[in-house]
């Protein structure tokens, strides 16, 4: 257990994946960054949700999604950034 609680998978050749993981940084939220050409496994269970269909997917205890969503970046901004 990390104490993490937003998790991104991605892989560092994709754009939507590049713009999540710099709006959370720029914003201080605190995630882990599973890299899916590192780790094939990571995404193992989630491909088989309907809901996964593009990279990259965030996971948090409030919202899942997958896909560049900046209105979700802004929620979850201002439930994990710094105070």
């Amino acid at each position: 257990m990390t104490g993490l609680l937003v998790t991104l998978y991605g892989r560092e050749s994709c754009p939507p994946c590049i713009r999540t993981k710099k709006l959370l940084d720029q914003a201080g939220v605190a995630f882990l960054y599973v890299d899916i050409d590192e780790d094939p496994d990571a995404l193992e269970g989630l491909t088989e949700q309907d809901w996964v269909t593009a990279l990259p997917v965030i996971i948090t205890p409030e919202l899942q999604w997958c896909g560049y969503r900046p209105e979700h970046i802004r929620t979850i901004t201002t439930r994990y950034g710094p105070s």
